[in-house]
């Protein structure tokens, strides 16, 4: 009964129209998301032909199989790992809750694997796929890092050696500077003298 119930609703569900609220494909600011129009001369809310569709009673699904996805899976929200014993395989699809983080949601994925649960908003093979990969990727950029460092540290005493030799070069220039300042001085009050006497 379920299953003719199911096709029924999905049969139903390919005529569903989209109901977007009045002007959203003319207003950027406007979002598509329902709004029941209430202006006096709103063609959608007075039925108008050629306009789009509003929502009324009889586009809504069998009560018996309301809310379940295509495949008849009633969708059950998962926090941890506790959760999931509690869920039916035949009936029940699991929705992992979007504040879980990255850790829990390796260790629900893992478990969900072994007791054969469908998950219904992620592919928990691609998810433990793409974070090994992630994994692999960082170790890599650490071992760089690593070897960069490494290169760093024998190259320093190279650079140390170059700075103290360039150090001693502008103190050397800064001594045969002086002392010819000194001389000039010393000649000058010589002058000086001479011009005295």
């Amino acid at each position: 009964m379920s299953e003719q119930l199911l096709e029924l609703r999905n049969k139903l569900k390919r005529k569903k129209p989209d109901f977007i609220r009045t002007d959203a494909h003319k207003k950027k600011r406007l979002k598509e998301n329902w709004r029941r129009p209430r202006g006096r001369h709103n063609k959608i809310r007075l039925c108008k032909k050629g306009h789009r569709k509003k929502p009324s009673q009889g586009y809504r699904s069998p009560k018996a199989v309301r809310g379940f996805d295509k495949a008849g899976l009633k969708p059950v929200i998962i926090m941890n790992v506790g959760d999931l014993t509690n869920l039916d395989k035949q009936k029940d699809g699991a929705v992992v809750g979007s504040s879980v983080g990255k850790k829990k949601r390796i260790e629900i994925a893992k478990k969900g694997m072994e007791l054969g649960i469908t998950f219904l908003n992620f592919n928990p093979k691609k998810f433990l796929e793409k974070i090994e990969q992630e994994k692999k990727a960082k170790e890599e950029e650490k071992a760089k890092e690593k070897e960069k460092k490494k290169v760093e540290v024998k190259e320093k005493p190279k650079e140390v050696e170059k700075k103290e030799g360039k150090k001693e070069e502008v103190e050397k220039k800064e001594v045969g500077e002086k002392k010819e300042e000194k001389e000039e001085l010393e000649k000058e009050k010589e002058k000086v003298l001479i011009k005295k006497r």
